[in-house]
């Protein structure tokens, strides 16, 4: 167990090392210090034997002189006796050799053994009579120790005993006051070697031998390449009697020996050591090996806590901190556990819930899920019906196992409730004895248990709240993860109500809820599916409201946004199964109203027997625009224009079908709007045309094709020319001359009519200025001015700077404005109007009673004259409404002072009628059709005369 863990191995070895190097230390510096003091015992030892042999020898050596300085005289008689004569024994022991030189004869008398062959060898240094000097020599290569003592005479100075001592009589008396095992010697300067001893001599080396030469004692170390060994040294003392070499007394023994008694100690220490290990480590494995199981239990423990195991506890009964923290961990782990099952339920029903776009759903799957976050008796989610605050709200509820119900009885929230939810930023708890929220109530039945409201809100949007009711406490921990889950549950509801939102707007229109041109287009593709198999039609009703930007330009677009909505809604109900139009058709299918855009709709019959149905269908819903529509004060009546494109006679496509069913609309508008009109091939011809109409229209502003022609006004009871209406003419390269009705409105669907309708403005201006200074009279020219120039911020300024331009008096310029321009006395358009008019410019009703019939905006503007419509004075003689409504405009004008002109006059009896009712200006072909600025000038008093004459005008051309 303890080798199989890394920590164990760790803490053995920490052990062991931690044992191992102090006692290696200590016997380290144990062994060193033991070491130091044998050697320095060994030494002293040595140094004493070195002294000891070295008195023991120079003792010797004096009692030799001293035994030569007694017989001296007897070893002279040797001299002078014969040959044969033996005087060996007066030569005492210790010579091996012993001869008598004399210097003078150069004589040698031998003694003892023989010293003739190698005294030639013996150096003779200067020795004093009676004294003694030992030498040293080679023979052989072997050194000898030479005695020569200068034996004394009465005469002086005598022969030289010359002996060779015997080494073994120097050491003889120090042998035993040395160790066995020492070594001794005697060691010659002169002749670099060892010249007598005890043992083995050794091979100094230069260093050894060089110390021996500058010192006269000390210690020595040296190695034979066997073994090392530990000496000391000492020199003989200097004597006057014996003169002696430098010799040193050697005395050595081996490192082995000195170090001796430490052989025990050496041979024992690792096995002491070893044993000291053995018994750490074993001690170290039993205390590591208890400290090991309960972290490996911890160990295995914290494996199955990742293992997201939390219930399977640690076991330790060590007794000590251990025990305790296995306790810690086990109820550390059994919260992790809990927590890790709160949280994993709370991710579960976050997926559920978050990959739900479906508000149902969403609810039931909360409901299901949110007892396993925390023990309940009963949880509830009440939802508000939309995000706009209403009361009305719908409620599920389940109890603790999860089982989902709708609430038994509708769920109510009172204002109250809406502003407390709003107001709440998490949760509010209610306890059984007071007064619960009523949509608490219907949510969550019986019990009484505390119960908590939690909002479920995002951002500033309230869905509604989730209610939970307790036992008997509630559980913190898990209330917390509800709370959370709210606020998930908010999130779902709002991706599922952007994607509701997202689903819609792709099929439906937000404005009007109707379908949108690519639902339109999938509904139309069916249709077109059914029909080619049953073998019926489909009619395409291409729907425009006419006069759709004035509303826009006048009322504004929040009104016009509105009325979008009104028509909408109104071919809703007309295209309903249980409407007369429906039953016109039968059986088949329902017909489908969509928007395009704009003011664009289409209505799509499926399913027709016969072709002509779609007329009539259309016709009736040219009937649901009869009625006015509410805008805001003002009641205003809008038409529409009808194109149908029927399957399969018009096309095949729905591209075909609703190309067809446009150009049949542009048809509709073209003859007179609020209208119907069936496809025909022609139409396209037609269309083309009017397409490279407009092409021609555009560079013909540029070309000057355009031209200006007056129709005048008349006064009836003077017969007097007081003014004229100026009226465009394009001046075609190819059609001749074509009056507005044929271009007119496409120059303002362009946007042209703003660069013409400034250069009809100063041609007109000129005009008169010219009139006025041919002495025609102070003639009120009229000009007709479109919204879409009132609209633009510098239409004074342009006015202001035309006049100043041609210096025309702004009283003489007439501007005809229509009645849907006037409905907005706050707009824009409004203030320029009343800014124009304090420039002194004039301005007229056209076509007064065929509008919007409102009549406030003669008050709030600077009308200076009414023209009524020509439609009323066609039959003025012949129908009595038209005759009624003439009269009422005339006598309106006379009320409010207001000049009031006649459009469209044609006969005399008209003039004359009109004349009787008090209209006092006519225009019209009985007066004069519009002609150029020349022959108005020319044919201005020839008017004049002709009218005064009661007589109808003819102008040429």
């Amino acid at each position: 167990m303890v080798l199989g863990s890394r920590f164990g191995r760790r803490l053995l070895l920490l052990f062991i090392g931690s044992a191992l190097v102090p006692t290696l230390l200590v016997a380290v510096l144990s062994f060193q210090s033991v070491r130091g003091q044998l050697a320095t015992q060994s030494e002293d030892r040595l140094h004493a034997t070195a002294n000891s042999i070295q008195r023991v020898v120079y003792d010797r050596l004096e009692a030799i002189d001293a035994d030569l300085r007694r017989s001296g005289p007897r070893l002279l008689q040797c001299l002078v006796v014969p040959a044969n004569l033996d005087c060996a024994d007066e030569v005492a022991y210790p010579f091996l050799a012993a001869a008598l030189f004399d210097p003078v004869s150069g004589n040698l008398r031998p003694l003892v053994g023989d010293l003739a062959a190698t005294t030639a060898t013996v150096p003779f240094p200067e020795i004093e009579a009676g004294h003694s000097v030992v030498v040293t020599d080679l023979v052989g290569g072997t050194p000898r120790l030479i005695l020569l003592h200068h034996l004394a005479t009465a005469e002086g100075p005598g022969p030289i005993l010359i002996g060779q001592l015997d080494p073994e009589y120097l050491w003889a008396a120090a042998d035993g006051d040395v160790l066995p095992e020492s070594v001794l010697f005697v060691w010659v300067d002169p002749i670099a070697g060892v010249l007598a001893g005890k043992g083995e001599p050794p091979q100094f080396g230069a260093n050894v031998a060089e110390q021996m030469r500058s010192s006269a004692s000390g210690g020595l170390e040296w190695s034979n390449g066997r073994e090392s060994f530990l000496g000391a040294y000492r020199s003989f003392p200097a004597s006057r009697r014996i003169g002696l070499p430098a010799w040193r007394v050697v005395a050595s023994e081996a490192n082995s020996l000195v170090l001796a008694p430490m052989a025990d100690f050496t041979r024992l220490f690792p096995l002491l050591l070893l044993l000291g290990v053995m018994t750490v480590a074993g001690l170290a494995m039993s205390q590591i090996r208890r400290s090991l199981v309960p972290l490996m239990v911890l160990q295995r423990g914290t494996r199955r806590v990742s293992a997201e195991d939390f219930d399977t506890p640690v076991d330790v009964t060590s007794g000590d901190e251990f025990e305790e923290l296995a306790t810690s961990f086990n109820a550390m782990a059994a919260q992790l556990g809990r927590q890790f099952r709160l949280v994993t339920t709370a991710a579960a029903i976050d997926r559920a819930v978050l990959s739900s776009v479906d508000r149902a759903t969403i609810v039931e799957t909360a409901l299901k899920r949110l007892p396993e976050l925390a023990p309940c008796e009963a949880v509830g989610i009440a939802l508000l019906a939309g995000t706009d605050g209403e009361a009305a709200g719908l409620g599920w509820w389940a109890n603790g196992a999860g089982h989902v119900e709708p609430a038994g009885q509708p769920v109510t929230f009172t204002p109250a409730d809406l502003s407390a939810l709003r107001a709440r930023d998490e949760q509010r708890a209610y306890r059984p004895d007071r007064a619960v929220p009523k949509f608490v109530g219907d949510i969550i039945r019986g019990g009484s248990g505390t119960i908590h409201v939690i909002p479920l809100r995002f951002g500033s949007i309230l869905f509604g709240a989730l209610a939970v009711r307790f036992g008997s406490a509630s559980d913190s921990a898990g209330l917390t993860q509800i709370v959370r889950l709210a606020d998930h549950v908010a999130v779902a509801l709002s991706n599922a109500r952007m994607v509701e939102r997202v689903r819609f707007l792709a099929s439906f229109d937000e404005l009007t809820g109707l379908p949108n041109r690519m639902l339109y287009k999938e509904r139309l593709t069916q249709a077109l599916y059914r029909a080619a198999r049953s073998r019926r039609h489909v009619a395409v009703c291409f729907l425009d409201l006419d006069h759709f930007s004035s509303i826009n330009d006048t009322l504004g677009h929040d009104l016009g946004d509105q009325l979008i909505r009104d028509v909408a809604a109104r071919l809703s109900v007309c295209c309903r199964e249980t409407d007369t139009i429906t039953r016109l058709i039968g059986d088949c299918g329902q017909p489908e109203v969509s928007r395009l855009g704009g003011d664009e709709f289409t209505v799509v019959l499926p399913d027709l027997t016969d072709a002509q149905d779609a007329d009539r269908v259309a016709r009736r819903i040219l009937d649901c625009f009869g009625e006015p529509f509410k805008l805001g004060t003002n009641e205003v009546y809008v038409s529409t224009s009808i194109g149908i494109a029927v399957y399969p006679e018009d096309g095949h496509t729905i591209e075909d079908l609703v190309k067809n069913a446009d150009v049949a609309m542009y048809h509709a508008k073209e003859n007179g709007r609020n209208t119907c009109r069936l496809y025909s091939p022609t139409m396209n011809s037609e269309a083309m045309g009017r397409m490279r109409l407009d092409q021609q229209l555009r560079r013909a502003v540029d070309a000057g094709q355009f031209a200006m022609v007056y129709q005048p006004i008349v006064n009836t009871r003077t017969g007097t020319v007081v003014g004229a209406e100026a009226l465009v003419r394009w001046n075609h390269p190819e059609r001749g001359l074509l009056s507005p009705g044929e271009f007119i409105s496409l120059t303002e669907e362009s946007g042209l009519i703003v660069r013409l309708g400034e250069w009809i403005l100063r041609t007109v201006c000129a005009q008169g200025k010219v009139w006025a200074d041919q002495g025609l009279g102070p003639l009120r020219l009229a000009v007709n001015l479109s919204g879409r120039q009132l609209q633009r911020p510098d239409i004074v300024d342009v006015i202001r700077d035309i006049l100043a331009e041609t210096k025309l008096p702004p009283e003489t310029l007439v501007l005809e404005l229509t009645e849907s321009v006037l409905m907005q006395p706050d707009s824009p358009v409004a203030a320029s109007i009343q800014a124009l008019a304090k420039l002194g410019v004039q301005f007229a009703i056209d076509d007064f009673g065929t509008g919007y019939s409102s009549l406030s905006y003669l008050k709030h503007f600077p009308v200076d004259t009414l023209k009524i419509d020509r439609s009323f004075i066609k039959d003025v003689l012949t129908d009595p409404d038209d005759a009624a409504i003439t009269g009422a405009v005339i006598a309106l004008g006379k009320a409010l002072g207001i000049a009031v002109v006649a459009e469209g006059v044609e006969t005399e009896e008209q003039a004359t009628y009109l004349a009787e009712c008090g209209c006092q200006l006519i225009q019209g072909y009985f007066v004069g059709q519009p002609m150029p600025p020349e022959e108005f000038g020319a044919f201005f008093p020839v008017l004049g005369s002709r009218l005064r004459a009661g007589m109808p005008v003819e102008v040429a051309g």
